[in-house]
């Protein structure tokens, strides 16, 4: 059984995955992208995650504003990056978070649960599985290694 203790820290994303079966359908949908991010979870019961595609290319326009960036590439940078931050806590092995703060804000105030193994050489690794729009369940998972 997790432990809140096993997975408290700062993380660095290693590599992300998904079963044999559903690998083609994901690269369809996603393109076939390195990741990069980090998980912190803080011993006070506060989370903040991010990740996205490696080498994502910056906005056009005034780099310290997006707006003036075209609709199609800050929808290129939406869907190319996950964030969110919240109160978490370990139920039933699972992590769960309340989300408080996220790039979507259709995720503000739901929960986002996640399995949860410890996976050989202390790394951690986190399982969502979603209904996609056609009603076909899919499980991807992300490793996780503790940030030096």
């Amino acid at each position: 059984m997790i432990r809140t203790e096993d997975i408290t820290g700062s993380w660095l994303l290693v590599e992300r995955g998904a079963s044999e079966s559903q690998r083609a359908a994901l690269r369809e949908r996603y393109g076939d992208h390195k990741s990069e991010g980090a998980v912190i979870l803080s011993p006070d019961g506060w989370m903040c995650a991010a990740l996205g595609h490696s080498g994502r290319p910056p906005l056009p326009g005034n780099p310290e504003w997006h707006t003036d960036a075209p609709d199609a590439a800050r929808l290129a940078a939406f869907d190319t990056f996950v964030s969110y931050a919240g109160r978490w806590r370990i139920e039933d092995g699972r992590l769960v978070t309340k989300v408080a703060f996220a790039l979507n804000p259709s995720w503000v105030g739901g929960e986002q649960v996640r399995g949860v193994e410890m996976l050989d050489g202390g790394k951690m690794r986190l399982i969502v599985t979603r209904v996609w729009p056609n009603g076909e369940e899919i499980s991807v998972w992300v490793d996780w290694r503790r940030a030096d």
